[in-house]
């Protein structure tokens, strides 16, 4: 590894575009939102070129100096197929390790501030991001021996989350006029997430109790946590090498991508409905793939551990979906707490949703389609005749993440399987709760 702490890379600061004014942040808003919606109507109208990969070039440099929200956005978009123009997609795609990021002298005093400096810390740094994602950048270093990746927090970031976030709860309230669904209970609930995104401590303690979690699997690696060298804004991990997502997909034979679709499925319904929580961040940055053929599974900052009694809810919901037993299924949606108005709910609409839903599931070979994953996204449209008489409890938005998350990571693996398989397996196991080691 390079011995570098001389601070000479020459890496543009995008800083100001993290400390930009509510004003400025709201005016940048407006451009990506207008971008967006030239690029979904070109997607609408089947019109493709030059134009698509441009604009998708544009919105990926503002979402990328904006950081924080706007880029976890882009970060969704750019692996959710059929949301836009298939260059857009490619063009945002760099936002999943970012583009555009914080110049290091800027970052060494984050560390000298949280740690002390840096050349009396570490052994060895490598001034050159490796990532630069949207609350933090992650470097390469050495503590003695050891080979470890340390993710930095981007000064200022949680003050403009913060702000981010006020804006959106005047918008919820409007947004949730006529509705039966608490808009401002869900930008709360995304905000304590985001809040907790930008606590270190607490992204360290997420990796303890994963790793605790999955420490029996042979199929996945989660990075151990150096404490001694970790703080609220500055994480030291262990080093753990592995092709990126795209890089594996491209060179990997079917059998190699078929196998890591399936322990990605484990790894999702294993932690939901074994251990009650989940990692609600699974886009394809976060995962590396060694040449012995395990998983690892990084940033374990957004993290939702989840009530047993809803969570024994679902359990019973996707069972009745599995099961194809329509006659139960309105009492088993009523115990999720999802009808807010039983009266005039359109039971078979809702049905045809969740049958959609849970089609990889239900069928003993699927395959995940750009016009399957746009077919979900219609559900959502204004002319679905239950968006004004359901519920949303802020836990299943992190299960609809999860889900359509995995299904579009799925897609660009170009797998299929059975995977109800998977997941009935862990729809029969008890839920087992556990106090993390220290």
């Amino acid at each position: 590894m390079q011995q570098a702490f001389g601070y000479d890379n020459a890496m543009d600061d995008d800083l100001p575009g993290i400390r930009r004014s509510w004003a400025q942040r709201l005016w940048s808003t407006g451009k990506i939102a207008g971008s967006a919606a030239r690029l979904a109507t070109r997607r609408l109208v089947n019109l493709e070129g030059d134009q698509d990969a441009r604009l998708g070039e544009a919105l990926a440099r503002e979402l990328d100096q904006m950081k924080g929200m706007a880029m976890k956005v882009g970060q969704i978009l750019s692996y959710f197929d059929g949301i836009l123009p298939p260059q857009t997609h490619k063009a945002l795609q760099k936002l999943q390790q970012g583009d555009r990021g914080v110049c290091f002298e800027t970052m060494a005093e984050v560390i000298a501030e949280q740690l002390g400096p840096v050349h009396t810390v570490f052994s060895d740094f490598n001034p050159t991001p490796i990532a630069s994602a949207s609350i933090g950048q992650v470097y390469r270093a050495r503590v003695g021996n050891r080979e470890v990746a340390v993710k930095v927090q981007y000064p200022g970031i949680a003050e403009t989350i913060a702000g981010d976030f006020s804006r959106l709860q005047t918008l919820s309230k409007l947004a949730s006029l006529a509705t039966a669904v608490d808009g401002p209970a869900l930008v709360r609930e995304l905000q304590e997430r985001f809040c907790e995104e930008c606590n270190y401590i607490q992204e360290a303690a997420s990796l303890r109790l994963f790793g605790q979690a999955f420490a029996d699997d042979p199929d996945i690696t989660i990075p151990g946590v150096l404490a001694s060298h970790s703080s609220e804004r500055v994480l030291t991990m262990d080093w753990c090498p592995g092709a990126g997502f795209y890089t594996f997909t491209a060179a990997a034979e079917a059998p190699a991508r078929q196998r890591a679709g399936e322990v990605l499925v484990r790894f999702a319904y294993r932690s939901l409905f074994q251990f009650g929580m989940l990692n609600a961040d699974p886009h394809p940055g976060n995962y590396l793939f060694p040449e012995s053929g395990r998983v690892v599974c990084l940033d374990f900052g957004c993290i939702r551990k989840f009530n047993p009694d809803y969570l024994e809810a679902w359990r019973n919901l996707l069972k009745v979906v599995l099961d194809n037993r329509r006659n139960a299924f309105e009492q088993a949606l009523a115990r999720t707490g999802e009808v807010a108005r039983p009266r005039g709910f359109d039971y078979d609409h809702h049905w045809a949703m969740y049958c959609h839903a849970l089609a990889p599931y239900r069928e003993p070979a699927f395959d995940i389609t750009t016009e399957y994953l746009r077919r979900g996204m219609d559900f959502g449209h204004p002319s679905n005749p239950n968006l004004r008489k359901i519920a949303i409890d802020p836990q299943w938005i992190w299960i609809q993440r999860l889900q359509w998350g995995l299904h579009a990571v799925l897609h660009k693996l170009g797998v299929r399987g059975n995977w109800g398989e998977i997941l009935r397996t862990y729809l029969e196991t008890p839920l087992t709760e556990f106090a993390p080691e220290t």
